[in-house]
């Protein structure tokens, strides 16, 4: 009894020796929780309001319910924040309208993460199971990116990333193969048809409703007090740094790396800047120089512009593809109907009609966008419902 009450540390160390740590049913975050809340916990306003319209335009109120819902705390050490350890059983055996529901649910959580803007959605940040009441939860427990404008969902990390640098690791730590031990491998093309469909109908859902959006997360206290983490490399990267680091570490890593920690920026929503912690308390900044060769920060979502980006039709458009070529196999061929559009898979091109008539087409080969899911390992691949901590393949 009186080991469960010793915390037990998880994950990296940052800002002055801290890390993440569990103990008595609670996992405490010795950061700002803020963003986690605002998507996990259910009397988050954006949560509610998101049921809300989900309801209105007739996708039901539980069209989010896969998202996990936690209860948060205020930290002990008054620093960051408490959340409730999560309790969720794995998945049943699959059977077809199981797999049919996960097929949806990864086809929302597609939509709404990239159109948020959330990043690192890899497999080891996500569970994947049924709450007591038999509901699917997928979804994320640590959300620290967010209202990145993003034009593909490969950006997520949820689908493997074709970057070749970066390409093997991508393939196996991308996040929808938690997924692939219930859909299969490869996916039945109607399964395929749902999760393209719940797609592009939640991103039809959430452009529709922008402004409103928008305006629910403006006027929720703490915003921009909260941190939005900024990954300038790898934890890898920092483990093996040495004199020839590529590009050369910054003095805000080497000030971090020499107390012990593994280098954690954030940025601030509406203020310029790179910024890390200089004191104990995390009460000092130090920010990053604006100038000269140091990284340059992409502009986030602007609430005040209701959300609207000019990348948000690529995200519906190509974006769909994406989602098509990350679960193509070779086994579709010819024109496949359901859940209320149609898919024609060519030689060469597919070809998108969707509700509404609108036709979209494609090559079939989207391989320097978005590497496929299917991997010959199995690794990761379990029904548990937190990821082993394996983010390359040991079969090779």
């Amino acid at each position: 009894m009186a080991g469960s009450l010793r915390p037990t540390a998880l994950g990296d160390t940052h800002n002055f020796g801290r890390s993440v740590s569990r103990r008595a049913g609670r996992v405490a975050k010795p950061r700002s929780v803020f963003w986690e809340w605002l998507v996990l916990a259910q009397e988050s306003p954006l949560r509610q309001r998101l049921g809300q319209l989900a309801e209105r335009d007739g996708l039901g109120p539980d069209a989010f319910g896969f998202l996990p819902t936690l209860k948060f705390f205020r930290a002990r050490s008054g620093i960051g924040g408490e959340v409730e350890a999560i309790e969720l059983e794995p998945l049943p055996r699959a059977t077809l309208a199981g797999r049919r529901a996960l097929a949806v649910v990864v086809g929302r959580s597609l939509a709404l993460w990239s159109w948020l803007g959330v990043a690192d959605l890899h497999w080891e940040n996500l569970v994947l199971g049924v709450d007591a009441s038999g509901r699917i939860v997928f979804g994320p427990l640590d959300v620290e990116l967010m209202l990145a404008d993003l034009s593909l969902p490969t950006e997520t990390k949820l689908l493997p990333d074709a970057d070749p640098e970066y390409l093997e690791l991508c393939q196996h730590a991308c996040g929808v193969r938690r997924t692939l031990p219930i859909l299969g491998k490869p996916l039945e093309v109607a399964d395929l048809l749902a999760m393209v469909s719940a797609y592009h109908g939640t991103l039809a859902l959430l452009d529709r409703h922008a402004a409103t959006i928008a305006k629910t997360i403006a006027a929720t206290p703490g915003l921009r007090e909260a941190p939005i983490r900024v990954l300038l490399r790898s934890t890898s990267e920092y483990v093996q740094a040495g004199a020839e680091t590529w590009p050369p570490l910054l003095d805000g890593e080497l000030e971090q790396l020499a107390r012990g920690d593994i280098p954690y920026f954030f940025r601030l929503y509406g203020r310029r800047g790179i910024h890390y912690y200089a004191d104990r308390g995390l009460r000092t900044l130090k920010t990053l120089p604006l100038r000269g060769d140091v990284p340059k920060l992409e502009p986030l979502l602007d609430l005040s512009r209701g959300l609207r980006s000019a990348s948000r039709q690529k995200l519906r458009e190509d974006g769909l593809f994406t989602v098509l070529g990350a679960f193509d196999a070779t086994d579709f061929s010819g024109k496949q109907q359901g859940d209320g559009l149609s898919v024609t898979f060519g030689a060469r091109s597919r070809k998108v009609v969707l509700p509404d008539g609108t036709e979209l087409g494609a090559p079939r080969n989207l391989s320097a966008f978005v590497s496929s899911v299917y991997q010959l390992c199995r690794c990761g691949e379990v029904r548990t419902v937190l990821a082993p901590a394996v983010t390359r393949c040991t079969a090779r």
